[in-house]
């Protein structure tokens, strides 16, 4: 029986009007855009390998809980679409995914657009972060537009959907799987750290207070989408030369543009806290759905120099990670799979409460080489990170095939001006490949040699 996690539930559980929470995309292509009945055959014929998007989520009754079950009218045809461009991509891209998603429907839509200047058309998609988060979607993409899985000709028959008795017993063999994992734990000494890294997380979020920006509310579901890029290689030697990583840079990027974000609305702060999600797949781990912890970041938006502000995010995430709040955090959650349904959702109501952030930033890494529609070939892909419910701003990077394709997402009425931040992160990209070091803010290691070749000099001066 295929449950989602507490964890994907929470997704559902933290959803309202102002604030559906589906993963977007936007994926250009270059060559004639093919037909829609093609790119639907194209799509069914593979849809074999990721069973979730061929089902619904039902809740059978008994008190057995939520399970992902087979859609009997499941029909490719509700979920692929074609619309042809009037305006920017970008503007048809945010109004295509301001639309929530049907319940009574599994849990993901395309659009085929065409028009687009050129020999070029795009793929606008969604799907519910209750069905996938970033990992799990760069997996399905290689799935959607890799090798056929099911024989072509093949036919799909839906299960029958499970009894309430059935799921019944699932959630029980679930509670325990949860309650035995987190015995795992009851050793005195896993026991304790345990308790430490959620003392600590518990700590961190008590201390940390809303900023007050305004970009931490929400007004509307309509959403404004703008695109951005780096050359990937360039945002490496970046982090190399620092001994920062492409997320660190990533992040800087963000901090620098927020700056001018900021200063547009008269505020003006030292930092602002984004949520970064952590993934914690273990390896090739396949699964589907949500595998996920969150590090909170102060980033450092009143730095005006930014080879001091990624210093600052390089200490401060290294910070994060070595404090051991994700993997806390983690194991609370999955103990929630222990949880009834409705203390479950206070739970992740309330954790929600009780962490303070103003964006979520999100960087994914995705293929390293170029994939291809039925003969086309894919040449960017942006993606929408969704906005929780009062939270105006999402920034969200995949690298693909040599670039770091940045998506940022806002509320219409909040934040119109997200194209202006998407320019300000390709200056900031600039910035940080074009500004030098300064002696003061040198690696620890080069400062070491600087200073033993100083000695060295001095002493030959004796």
């Amino acid at each position: 029986m295929d449950r989602p996690t507490a964890l994907d539930l929470a997704f559902l559980d933290l959803e309202t009007p102002q604030a559906p929470l589906h993963v977007g995309f936007t994926l250009r292509f270059t060559g004639r855009a093919p037909s829609l009945a093609a790119l639907r055959r194209h799509l069914d014929a593979r849809l074999g390998g990721v069973p979730r998007f061929r089902r619904r989520l039902v809740r059978p009754g008994l008190g057995g809980g939520p399970v992902w079950a087979d859609d009997p009218g499941f029909d490719v045809a509700h979920h692929v679409f074609a619309v042809s461009l009037r305006g920017e991509l970008r503007a048809v891209a945010g109004r295509l995914l301001s639309t929530p998603l049907p319940a009574e429907r599994p849990l993901w839509r395309m659009y085929l657009v065409d028009g687009l200047p050129g020999e070029e058309f795009a793929i606008v998609g969604q799907a519910h972060h209750a069905l996938i988060d970033g990992v799990a979607a760069i997996q399905v993409a290689q799935l959607l537009f890799g090798p056929a899985s099911d024989a072509p000709g093949s036919s799909w028959t839906p299960a029958p959907p499970p009894t309430g008795t059935a799921t019944l017993w699932a959630t029980a063999a679930t509670g325990g799987r949860a309650v035995a994992s987190l015995a795992r734990h009851a050793t005195p000494e896993r026991a304790t750290a345990l308790l430490r890294d959620a003392a600590r997380a518990a700590e961190a979020l008590a201390a940390a207070t809303p900023s007050g920006s305004a970009l931490e509310r929400s007004l509307t579901a309509r959403r404004v989408v703008a695109y951005a890029d780096a050359p990937l290689e360039d945002v490496r030697a970046v982090g190399r030369a620092r001994g920062a990583t492409i997320n660190d840079v990533f992040l800087t990027a963000t901090a620098i543009a927020l700056r001018g974000a900021l200063r547009r609305r008269g505020e003006r702060r030292e930092t602002l806290r984004a949520l970064v999600p952590v993934s914690l797949r273990a390896g090739d781990d396949p699964a589907f759905g949500n595998r996920i912890a969150f590090l909170p970041i102060a980033l450092p938006v009143g730095e005006p120099d930014p080879h001091r502000a990624l210093t600052l995010v390089a200490a401060r995430t290294a910070a994060a990670k070595a404090g051991g709040d994700a993997g806390a955090l983690d194991a609370l959650t999955r103990g929630a799979d222990a949880l009834p349904g409705v203390a479950r959702r206070l739970v992740a109501r309330g954790a929600a409460r009780a962490l303070p952030f103003t964006l979520v930033v999100s960087n994914v890494p995705g293929p390293p080489v170029a994939l291809s529609l039925l003969g086309r070939e894919l040449r960017s892909v942006h993606p929408m990170v969704p906005l929780l419910h009062g939270h105006a701003l999402t920034v969200g990077a995949v690298s693909y095939d040599g670039r770091l394709n940045v998506g940022v997402a806002a509320d219409a009425e909040v934040m119109p001006d997200a194209v202006d931040l998407a320019r300000d992160l390709e200056a900031a990209f600039d910035a940080l490949r074009a500004a030098p070091a300064p002696v003061s803010e040198l690696t620890p290691w080069r400062a070491r040699a600087q200073a033993r070749r100083a000695a060295d000099q001095r002493a030959a001066k004796r």
